[in-house]
């Protein structure tokens, strides 16, 4: 009977290990701190690790028993060896590690460090600046700036009444003086500082202080294009706010709720439309959890918002990315999921539709920032994160094509503990030229034993080549949120001249050169169609080409007046391309035909300055008896008796006109006549 116990609880174990019963799922309570709880799921997903760490990984470091880490880490060459540097807050310390594991420095901090440190250059010399944030329960909320050695910067680490800095910091300039500034926020307080790298704030209108506990990392961009840096936040009660760099409310702003809430789900600021102006992108929880894009006036765009499915809450920050480098965006979120195999993670276009083969289904959901990288050199970006599902100890991190083909070949990784809301940093940790991947996970037993560990892979793909888009927090190590168009990976089109106005006799030919120029860094390509206004006599060679980076390309513009009667003649050649700037071009046309009137030579009538502002001065080498004036349509404006002058100066502003025909009837019966281009 012994014997037959023993089998049983074998059979059982093997039972209960098959079925995945050692399977968690990840959430955040109310308070901000992560819990767990058992789900079953299907064991076909817990699929072994196939890749090695590098040498050196996994290292491990202490975390708090009640609050784990969001957001990853950071890597940066603070060092300037060519070699990423690993930053790694967690509990009360920020560690720096060497590509090869080894510990670069350590930094003991006050309170609980939960956010990644956000690093930049500090004067536009390439001095780099660190800057750590805690909270903590009981509060102990310190800001620190550091160098790239760990050390105090002077009046550094601030304390405000030790209140929780809630959410991430962010570094930026805001008023374009190669000083940047540091922004952070404030639990209880509810304020948002912006802070002097002497720890002093920005001026007398700050801190700005918010009607509620602010539950997003701020995001820091001109979104209204007006040459002012703005800072964009949230509370939790889901009021939007916008301020401008003097700390003045942007019209539309606070926008109130619609139904629903935030925390942690940070914004991103992107272009969508080419123009200057930023959109807002972002998702929520509370009772109507949704995915966002607003306008820099705090309007839904077109098409948006997107309801999350089942009314899942979810702190998904998003990604946006131009995966061709064609200015047009692409947006990624994400929602968590039950333990049933589920849409999870969703593509849209900016106007809100989805993607095509999206969304990709899996179980477990996530709630962490997603990375974009070509892990497999073959052209195509695959998208990277991790998951709310631990499985007999091991989370998961993923790489998706966006074919619809499914999971990259060697994923997932299977680092120890939890990935949940923090995500794949992509950098060169060791300086070989490949890419790599970090990512933080954890244990979440609520003991003071719990560790956090930091682990790290090759890629096998060559850095260049994997063409990294997105890989870290907010798409950059200074979290600003800003998503700036790559203007070196876009073609960038000059045409000169800007217009063509020609004055001939007619009955012939006449040619003129137009020249393309591409000074972007990517191939342009154009083509161009000729808008009429009268007749058909325009004729282009190329009408279309291929423009290599830094080259030029002369297009033969040839006006074919041998048909033409007398008159003013115009059209438009509009010249489309694949410069995501200024994808239309237009040229206008002008030409007079004068057949068959009795012409003065030019230097008889000299006009200038042509073009003009609007007053020219005229001189006639002969007496004139009438000056005639004409619009482009031939009609006639005004009559100016001249009799016995030869220069005068006329004024054509009030004819309010682009362009006029002047005409000069001469004493002995000749005609002189002459276009006019006013700027």
């Amino acid at each position: 009977m012994k014997n037959f116990y023993i089998l049983l609880l074998i059979v059982f174990g093997l039972f209960l290990h098959s079925n995945g019963q050692q399977a968690f799922k990840a959430y955040l309570n109310e308070k901000g701190q992560v819990m767990t709880q058992a789900v079953e799921v299907d064991n076909s997903i817990n699929k072994a690790s196939v890749l090695e760490q590098l040498p050196g990984f996994p290292q491990k470091m202490g975390a708090s028993p009640n609050f784990k880490n969001f957001r990853g880490v950071t890597l940066a060459d603070i060092d300037q060896d060519g070699q990423d540097e690993i930053l790694a807050a967690s509990f009360n310390r920020l560690n720096v590690y060497k590509g090869d594991g080894s510990l670069l420095w350590q930094k003991n901090l006050t309170g609980t460090a939960i956010y990644p440190p956000a690093v930049a250059d500090m004067d536009g010399n390439g001095t780099l600046g660190i800057v750590c944030v805690t909270g903590g329960v009981p509060n102990n909320g310190r800001v620190y700036y550091l160098d790239v050695e760990g050390n105090d910067i002077n009046g550094w680490p601030l304390s405000f009444d030790n209140h929780w800095i809630i959410c991430g910091p962010v570094i930026a300039d805001m008023n374009g003086d190669q000083q940047c500034e540091i922004i952070v926020q404030t639990r209880t307080s509810n304020n948002l500082h912006v802070l002097n790298q002497d720890g002093s704030s920005f001026g007398s209108n700050w801190p700005q202080t918010l009607d509620g506990t602010p539950a997003v990392t701020p995001s820091v961009a001109d979104i209204n294009n007006d040459g002012i840096m703005d800072i964009v936040t949230a509370n939790s009660d889901g009021t939007m706010y916008a301020f401008d760099t003097n700390g003045n409310a942007l019209s539309g702003f606070p926008v109130a709720s619609d139904n629903y809430s935030f925390s942690y789900q940070s914004p991103l600021l992107v272009d969508f439309d080419g123009t200057g102006d930023l959109s807002i992108v972002g998702s929520t929880h509370g009772n109507a959890p949704k995915f966002y894009a607003r306008n820099h006036q705090g309007d839904y765009r077109e098409g948006w918002p997107v309801a999350v499915p089942e009314n899942y809450w979810t702190y998904s920050p998003p990604t946006a990315v131009d995966l061709n480098g064609d200015g047009n965006y692409s947006v990624f979120m994400s929602r968590p999921t039950g333990e049933d195999v589920a849409p999870m993670l969703y593509g849209f276009h900016p106007d809100g539709t989805m993607m095509d083969n999206f969304p990709i289904t899996k179980s477990g959901g996530l709630e962490g920032f997603i990375s974009v990288a070509d892990l497999d050199a073959d052209g195509q970006h695959e998208l990277v994160f991790g998951s709310n599902l631990m499985i007999d100890g091991m989370g998961f991190i993923h790489a998706y094509k966006m074919d619809g083909s499914g999971e990259l070949d060697g994923f997932p990784l299977r680092p120890t503990g939890f990935t949940f809301i923090n995500g794949a940093n992509l950098g060169d940790v060791n300086g070989d030229g490949m890419l790599d991947l970090v990512a933080l996970s954890y244990e979440q037993n609520f003991q003071p034993t719990d560790s956090v560990f930091i682990n790290a892979y090759s890629m096998n793909v060559d850095f260049e080549t994997a063409n990294v888009l997105a890989g870290t927090y907010k798409g950059s190590n200074d979290h600003r949120g800003y998503v700036a168009a790559n203007q070196n990976n876009f073609p960038a089109i000059v045409v000169d001249p800007a217009e063509i106005t020609q004055s001939w006799a007619g009955n012939e030919i006449y040619c003129s050169d137009l020249t393309i120029s591409n000074t972007g860094e990517a191939d342009l390509e154009f083509s161009i169609v000729t808008n009429y206004l009268r007749e058909n006599w325009i004729t282009v060679n190329p009408a279309s080409a291929a423009v290599s980076p830094g080259e030029s390309i002369i297009v033969e513009v040839c006006l074919d007046a041998t048909e033409l009667e007398n008159g003013m003649y115009q059209a438009e050649l509009i010249v489309n391309s694949n410069d995501p700037a200024n994808p239309e071009v237009i040229v206008p046309v002008n030409l007079y035909i004068t057949v068959g009137t009795k012409e003065m030579n030019t230097e008889k009538l000299v006009v200038y300055p042509n073009p003009s502002q609007g007053i020219v001065q005229l001189k006639m080498r002969e007496h004139a008896s009438k000056l005639s004036l004409f619009n482009l349509q031939g009609q006639l404006l005004d009559k100016i008796n001249i009799e016995e002058k030869t220069a005068m100066q006329l004024d054509l502003t009030p004819y309010q006109q682009h362009a006029l025909m002047l005409q000069i009837s001469y004493q002995n019966g000749a005609i002189a006549r002459q276009l006019i281009v006013i700027n």
